[in-house]
């Protein structure tokens, strides 16, 4: 259980990222590894399966050269198709397991897998103090507060 500082911190972090005020930094190869919250073993495995398959049964069938063309068209589907579709997927799980609950958002920064940027400055893990940074950053509600009076 976690106290109510860390509690407050966690809802106006959840306001502020869902506002744009921060943006939720994510370490993706540290979240798609076996061992993180967010981790599908089947969004790696299947794709490399399938090219595997695919690469030996065009060499089987078709010759070197015919393995050769389906190993470069894998990889090129590989790094322009199917590599920014699991980077994002992941990213949408981490800011969906961090802003779920504080302990949550506490496990994914004790692990050093996030961090927060607002412009220019950034929030790091371990030596960043992300409540501190939280209650600096303004909510669009403030701000309109502050031009309103």
């Amino acid at each position: 259980m976690t106290d109510a500082r860390i509690r407050d911190a966690h809802a106006r972090l959840t306001r502020l990222l869902a506002q744009q005020r921060l943006v939720l930094g994510v370490n993706i190869g540290l979240m798609s590894r076996p061992g993180s919250p967010v981790f599908r073993r089947i969004e790696s495995a299947l794709p490399i399966g399938i090219g595997l398959f695919g690469v030996i049964g065009a060499t089987i069938l078709g010759g070197v050269m015919l393995g050769v063309v389906a190993l470069t068209a894998g990889i090129a589907v590989w790094f322009l198709i199917i590599l920014p579709r699991i980077k994002d997927q992941v990213y949408a799980r981490t800011y969906g397991f961090v802003t779920s609950a504080p302990e949550a958002f506490l496990q994914a920064w004790e692990a050093r897998a996030i961090t927060l940027r607002a412009g220019a400055e950034e929030c790091r893990p371990p030596d960043g103090d992300w409540i501190a940074f939280v209650r600096a950053a303004r909510t669009r509600e403030e701000d309109e507060e502050d031009g309103h009076q």
